[in-house]
């Protein structure tokens, strides 16, 4: 599994920084275009919208392996710390069919766009919506090594999981 967390973490790093090259350059593109010459590049919109939806939904797959998302540990940090790992692994496991809720249900989105096509590139908006699912099952693969290193931590009996 860590040669695969390698090599799409790697992947998920070099998509999410092209798009926001891409997404900088035909915005910054679109501002000079309507200040200095008054031509607005109506197809930029839908390369923005692109870019800005594989961001963040690759984003939130690359937080779920940083384990960046938004905690609030209050209630957390009032237990034991054997508690407290034992309700974060079943908060992860909750976690993981929430992952498989939003692949199966993305799927299904994405065939709704199968007929949409985007404003002016016509590109069909099922390209959009995969960002749903292709997420989801990242986020699936990230949390289930986490959750299969705090078992092995658990079992082992040590005071701390691997992050």
């Amino acid at each position: 599994m860590k040669f695969i967390d390698k090599y799409l973490t790697m992947a998920v790093r070099v998509i999410i920084g092209i798009a926001l090259i891409v997404l900088f350059a035909v915005a910054f593109g679109t501002v000079v275009g309507r200040a200095f010459f008054g031509a607005s590049m109506g197809w930029s919109q839908d390369i923005i919208r692109l870019c800005f939806t594989y961001i963040i939904y690759l984003g939130a797959a690359y937080c779920v392996r940083e384990k960046g998302h938004l905690n609030i540990d209050f209630v957390l940090g009032m237990m034991k710390p054997q508690v407290r790992r034992i309700v974060e692994l079943v908060i992860n496991i909750v976690l993981l069919a929430f992952f498989v809720f939003i692949v199966y249900y993305g799927i299904i989105f994405v065939g709704t766009g199968a007929t949409q096509k985007s404003p002016y590139l016509m590109i069909p908006m099922k390209y959009y919506y995969m960002g749903i699912p292709i997420s989801g099952v990242m986020m699936f693969f990230y949390m289930l090594e986490q959750v299969i290193d705090e078992i092995r931590s658990l079992a082992a009996g040590k005071g701390e999981t691997k992050s």
